[in-house]
C-alpha cells in the first residue's frame, strides 16, 4: 500500500474521531476510529488498565459524558510520525480530572487508517 500525500490529514481525522468520540460519548465515532481488535492499555494513578475496544467504549460512553459534565474540551496532537503503513501519534488529553499522555499506533488498512493500539499514562 502506497503512502498518499493526504495520509497525515487522514490520521488527524482519525485522532479527531477519537477525541470527539470520547468527549461526547459517541460509540459510533470510536468504532470508526479504532480497529475492532484494538487494545487500550495504560496506567491511571499507577494502576495498570487493559481494555478491549468494547470495554473502552463502555467506559467513555457511560453517563454522564464529558460533554454532560461540562468538561473543557482540552485535547491535542503533539506529534505524528509515519513510516509506510504504520504511524505513531502522541497526544495530550485532559479528561475526568486527569491529564493523559497517549501513544497511539495506527495502521493503514484497505479501509484507511485505524487505531490499532493505544497506550496511556496519567
Amino acid at each position: 500500500m502506497k503512502l498518499a500525500a493526504n495520509d497525515e490529514q487522514a490520521i488527524r481525522n482519525v485522532i479527531t474521531l477519537y477525541f470527539t468520540g470520547t468527549y461526547h460519548g459517541n460509540a459510533e465515532e470510536l468504532k470508526r476510529a479504532f480497529h475492532p481488535d484494538a487494545r487500550i492499555v495504560g496506567s491511571i494513578n499507577d494502576t495498570i488498565q487493559d481494555w478491549t475496544l468494547n470495554e473502552f467504549i463502555a467506559r467513555v460512553t457511560s453517563k454522564p459524558t464529558a460533554t454532560e459534565k461540562n468538561e473543557k474540551f482540552d485535547k491535542e496532537i503533539l506529534f505524528i510520525d509515519i513510516t509506510n503503513t504504520t504511524a505513531i501519534v502522541k497526544t495530550r488529553v485532559f479528561a475526568a480530572g486527569y491529564t493523559f499522555t497517549d501513544y497511539i499506533t495506527l495502521l493503514k488498512i484497505a479501509d484507511g487508517w485505524v487505531i490499532r493500539f493505544k497506550s496511556f499514562t496519567t
